[in-house]
């Protein structure tokens, strides 16, 4: 990759974490036509990286593009959030089981990404956990070997996802260490060649970030349809 080919990156990058966190404040309205041309001038570049962040976020449903009509906020659809960490954590248990046994490479490069997370909760630096938490996660899956749940894993903009799930943990008050506790404790068990209890790890991750991103009231109502059910 060139230097600026590296450099279009990451501003397309910054651009995307703008307008995300735009859209998750309310800035950006559920409805609001956002214009190619208004944003490339006020980042000062070219139509290029604004186009492809917005295509990042509309992978990620944060947006929708039309034809005629341009691209407009759709919102953080948490219901579907919450499906696709279920998809995530499916996938990522299959390939921890696919991978066993464990080699050293992988557990000192997850050892890597563990320590990554350690100095950004030690700074309370989000934005390069999620950075190294997600590191972490693509090489679980890498390390499975099946090609497709790459390929799925890398469609769902996890870059996105990630980021939205670390700033509603942050706005309930949330922290980092009980998160950064989990990958080590399943590092641990990788270490340790066991599958099984690994596979219960990245549950309890992928559980632990799904009841962030459940909505009160929705969760009431699961609440009440148990309840019902089990009194009929």
């Amino acid at each position: 990759m060139s230097g600026a080919e590296v450099r279009r990156t990451c501003m397309r990058d910054h651009i995307r974490d703008v307008l995300v966190e735009r859209i998750l404040d309310g800035t950006y309205a559920a409805g609001m036509q956002l214009k190619e041309l208004t944003l490339a001038r006020e980042f000062n570049v070219s139509q290029a990286p604004i186009r492809e962040a917005l295509r990042e976020l509309e992978g990620s449903g944060l947006v929708k593009s039309e034809r005629f009509r341009g691209t407009r906020v759709r919102g953080a659809d948490f219901r579907e959030m919450r499906e696709s960490y279920e998809l995530r954590c499916m996938m990522e248990e299959r390939a921890v089981e696919r991978a066993a046994p464990y080699s050293a490479e992988l557990i000192d490069e997850l050892g890597r990404d563990v320590h990554g997370m350690v100095r950004a909760v030690a700074h309370a630096d989000w934005e390069r956990y999620i950075d190294a938490a997600l590191a972490f996660h693509r090489r679980l899956i890498e390390a499975g070997g099946n090609r497709a749940f790459l390929i799925v894993w890398d469609s769902l903009h996890w870059d996105i996802r990630g980021r939205i799930a670390l700033r509603r943990l942050a706005q309930r008050g949330g922290q980092l260490k009980p998160l950064l506790e989990l990958h080590s404790a399943l590092r641990a068990r990788l270490r340790a060649q066991d599958a099984v209890g690994a596979a219960r790890k990245v549950r309890a991750i992928v559980d632990r970030i799904i009841a962030v991103l459940e909505d009160p009231v929705d969760k009431r109502r699961g609440r009440r349809r148990r309840a019902r059910s089990a009194s009929s």
